[in-house]
């Protein structure tokens, strides 16, 4: 401590000199615009330029999982490929998930990256670095190799933000997958890894490690993609339904790489869900 003291002594004309102009450059920067204008645009420059370097090497410490995320996830595509005799898997140009006479709807999937994501909040929202000009709308479906994110809310014409599944007011229809049974799921705001599974009656053999998947009751997602896995179930105080705890099989914490979901039928299918039965003669 003495040391310390003697070396404030020893300099003090030069901290006192290095307190002015501090002080000084805040009056002139404070009180002049041109000062103003040039500090900000210099700050926001070196800020800018630390930001990029820490995103830079935080994104090189995570190549070793981002690899092996799209590792297992060609090694889906070309299993779904393989089952398919006489496509090619140079020749695709883009990812069709197969349907079939009871979900007879196409699904196109575009590649973007999450640049801004929410987890701490009861509402959470996330960013993505394609938009419009990539043909990316409202309403469509977000998924990663892991299972479902959430969906478009709004889209400009370079990024798009969209409603996560950890949001109190987003709900997605489900299926138990062993017994086919329809609920829904929705995440209640505490944990980040675990949504609820709602309406599912007592009767349903729900097991521990049962696989939750998305149903064919929207037309946002394909049927079959999976959302999590069962951690509990038990059955409610009114015995009316199961209180199911889901574990999710995406890691919200975690997400860089995300599939966009495009059902290039949905107006069609909003055009009839929309049809006023009514005005039919």
């Amino acid at each position: 401590m003495g040391q310390l003291l003697a070396f404030l002594v020893k300099y003090r004309a030069f901290f006192i000199f290095l307190f002015l102009e501090l002080i000084c450059i805040s009056l002139i920067v404070s009180n002049n615009d041109y000062q103003r204008s040039a500090y900000l645009k210099s700050s926001n420059g070196l800020i800018g330029s630390i930001t990029e370097s820490s995103d830079n090497i935080g994104e090189y410490f995570g190549l070793r999982r981002v690899n092996r995320e799209l590792a297992e996830e060609n090694a889906r595509l070309r299993e779904l490929l393989l089952s398919k005799p006489g496509i090619s898997i140079d020749s695709l140009s883009n990812y069709t998930i197969e349907s079939d006479s009871t979900d007879s709807l196409e699904y196109v999937l575009r590649s973007a990256e999450i640049v801004r994501n929410n987890i701490r909040m009861a509402n959470n929202f996330f960013m993505i670095n394609k938009g419009t000009k990539d043909g990316i709308k409202a309403e469509m479906g977000v998924v990663s190799p892991s299972g479902v994110v959430g969906k478009i809310r709004y889209a400009s014409k370079n990024y798009a933000e969209g409603i996560s599944l950890l949001n109190t007011r987003n709900s997605f229809s489900a299926k138990h997958k062993n017994s086919d049974r329809i609920g829904t799921v929705q995440w209640d705001g505490v944990d980040p890894k675990v949504a609820k599974l709602l309406f599912i009656t007592p009767d349903v053999n729900m097991q521990v490690g049962d696989t939750i998947v998305t149903s064919s009751f929207n037309a946002v997602f394909p049927k079959n993609l999976i959302i999590g896995t069962v951690k509990s179930s038990q059955r409610d105080a009114n015995n009316t339904y199961l209180d199911v705890d889901v574990d999710l099989s995406v890691d919200f914490g975690r997400l860089s790489y995300v599939y966009v979901i495009e059902n290039i039928r949905k107006p069609e299918q909003d055009s009839l869900s929309n049809t006023n039965p009514l005005d039919i003669q």
